[in-house]
């Protein structure tokens, strides 16, 4: 007896593939001139070129020596007072801050924890 066996699969664009992360940022006003700057050249550009940005991406500019693209997508290098440890921070347009609180609060693997260990999962 032969049996036919048929897999539908539905495929989705992940939300957190590199292209759509870069979608976010490029999308988000204080995000996007860093982003556009940093994939055009790795040399800060001068406070007459970002002064008259938002706030936000005056700080995001002040990060910049910090600032590095992964796969065109922004993250910080954080390091400690020491050296002993660094950690690469993924840069989250605001739209998406909520959504990574929620998974990492409200997950079987979340919990609730208190806030230090909520954003040690972070």
């Amino acid at each position: 007896m032969e049996t036919d066996i048929s897999v539908k699969v539905l495929t989705t664009e992940d939300p957190w593939s590199s292209s759509e992360v870069q979608k976010a940022h490029l999308e988000n006003p204080a995000i996007r001139p860093i982003l556009e700057k940093k994939l055009n050249s790795e040399e800060r550009p001068s406070w007459q070129e970002i002064t008259l940005e938002s706030s936000e991406t005056k700080r995001y500019w002040g990060l910049w020596d910090s600032l590095h693209l992964k796969d065109g997508v922004l993250y910080r290098k954080w390091e400690s007072d020491d050296g002993s440890s660094c950690r690469w921070q993924l840069i989250l347009p605001k739209r998406r801050i909520q959504e990574v609180l929620r998974e990492s609060h409200d997950r079987a693997s979340g919990g609730h924890f208190g806030v230090m260990r909520t954003l040690s999962k972070t």
